[in-house]
Order: structure tokens, then sequence, then C-alpha cells
């Protein structure tokens, strides 16, 4: 028998980004509405969660999936680190070097985040119980969703979608931090208007992915309209936020949480306020996003805020 372990689905070092210089960062759970300081060890995982029980009766090691994630998030996490530290300098319309190596890991990286959250295991789960004659075990649902993350042709698939994405990152200078959530990775309708829990692989669906609370990541289809921003590929946008531009991006971590939306603010009035919309097209389009300003300018013949 292994020891009981807990396993993150969201990755500890990313966590670590939105936490204080105390590490800690302030937590709301909107499923209780309550909300708390913790550390990065405590939230986003569960005990186990990737523990490989057929593999433990067969004599081979339970926690192969656990050090596979493990080797992918150390790459990911110097790769990621690089890039902060010169989207932190950069002016902007400045591009930074993304070798195609690390655009690969990168990528790969996205599309195991968004599948290996509890929500996504849920989903899962729940999709395969449809064709089970009895209730679903722990182990099962484990093997389920292992046999799913290793489905190799489906991973390359939505990697590769990512890959070919435009990149854009975007540079948050307001006071208002950008936050994150147990379920890190959100989509955006390609008119902007909707947040979707799927659609990784749906024509002009696009990622929005806060990899700190001042930057965040853009990955577009290359499809019209978003054709147009190909030049800003590997780029920081030359939009500069204001806080309803980021009370905009928080909105889709709010919807894409499972239960826990993370932030180095203690202040959650506006995810409450925003969570009371979900379901309900109040702010179907609040105000226009940076996606939008990105094209506003460029139709102008513009690259830079006026």
């Amino acid at each position: 028998m292994t020891k009981a372990k807990l396993h993150h689905y969201v990755p500890q070092f990313y966590l670590r980004r939105f936490a204080s210089e105390k590490g800690r960062f302030w937590v709301w759970d909107k499923t209780t509405e309550k909300q708390f300081s913790t550390t990065p060890k405590a939230i986003a995982a569960e005990t186990d969660f990737y523990e490989l029980h057929d593999f433990a009766k067969m004599g081979r090691d339970p926690l192969t999936m656990e050090k596979q994630f493990s080797d992918l998030e150390g790459n990911v996490s110097l790769i990621t680190d690089q890039w902060l530290h010169w989207l932190r300098e950069l002016s902007p319309n400045s591009k930074i070097p993304i070798p195609s190596i690390n655009r690969k890991i990168v990528s790969l990286y996205i599309a195991l985040q968004f599948f290996r959250t509890a929500d996504a295991k849920d989903i899962i789960c729940a999709l395969a119980k449809e064709d089970a004659t009895e209730e679903l075990s722990n182990e099962d649902k484990t093997r389920i969703h292992t046999e799913f993350l290793w489905n190799l042709a489906l991973m390359r698939r939505v990697a590769k979608r990512v890959e070919k994405s435009i990149w854009i990152f975007g540079r948050n200078q307001t006071d208002t931090p950008f936050v994150t959530s147990d379920n890190p990775v959100a989509f955006k309708t390609g008119d902007h208007r909707m947040w979707l829990k799927v659609g990784i692989l749906t024509e002009g669906m696009y990622v929005v992915f806060p990899l700190a609370p001042d930057i965040v990541m853009y990955c577009h289809d290359r499809v019209l309209p978003f054709k147009t921003l190909a030049k800003f590929d590997r780029s920081l946008s030359p939009v500069v936020f204001d806080v309803p531009m980021v009370e905009h991006e928080n909105a889709g971590q709010v919807f894409m949480a499972s239960r826990f939306v993370i932030s180095p603010s203690n202040d959650f009035k506006w995810a409450r306020e925003f969570a009371l919309t979900i379901g309900t097209d109040q702010f179907a389009s609040p105000g226009r996003s940076i996606q939008k300003e990105i094209e506003h300018r460029i139709s102008r013949g513009k690259t830079f805020w006026g």
C-alpha cells in the first residue's frame, strides 16, 4: 500500500504566483459563499486523486500519472517564469521568443490542465456512467479519468490546436489583480459574449488563461476574425487594461470554477455579483474585452493605445 498523498489538479507552482510574499492567498468558495485565507498546498487538490489502484495490484507504480504531471510542470514552470520576467519588462507590441519545443510543451500543459481537474473528472465519469450497469467506485472513476488523459491521439489533437493558435499576452497594471480558480483554463466564444465550460476544439473559440495576477494569456483560433491578429503572435498586447477589462476576464474564472476562486486580494464582491448572473444574459457582453479592443485598433489602422 502506498501512503495517502494529496495530489494537486492545479499545480502548486502555478498557484504560488497568486500568493503573497507570506505564501498565502484568498479563496472564495462559490458553493458555500465563504471566503478564507490558505496556502497553495491546501487548495485544488484531493487525496490520491491520481492514484492508479490497478497499477498497484499489478506491482507497478501507482503514482505514474502523478509523476508524469510533475515532470511536465517542472518544465512549464521554468518556461513561463521566463515569460513573466520578459512580459513585465517589455514595451507593448514587443514579442517574446518562444522556441517550437517550448510551444509544444506549454500547449500540452494547457490541454492537460483543462482535462485533469476535478470538474473534468466528474464530467468524464458522468458520461461513462451512462453505459455502466453499476455505480462507479472511486477506483473506477480514477481509472476512467486516467484512460482519458492517456488517450494520446485526443490529447495531441487538443495540444496541437493550442500550439497552432495565435498567442497574445495581456499585462495588467491596475490595482485589481487577475484571479484564477480550481479550473483555470477558460473558454470564450468567438463573438466574446459567452464563457463556456467546453469548447477547446470548437472553431472560433479561444482560451483565456491567467498566468499571474498581472499577466494573462490568450490562444486564438486562426480563423476570421482572429486571423487579423496573427501579427501579434507571441506579443505583449498594445491594449492597456482598465479595471472593467480585468473584471471581465476574472468573470471567466468565476464561471469556470468548480468551487474555488483564488485571488491575492480579499475582495470577492464582484465575484458574488457575477455568479448570480450565470445562466442569464445580464453580462453576456460586459463591456469591451481585450480582443474587441485589439480588433478595434486594427480596424482603425493603429497598433498602440492612443
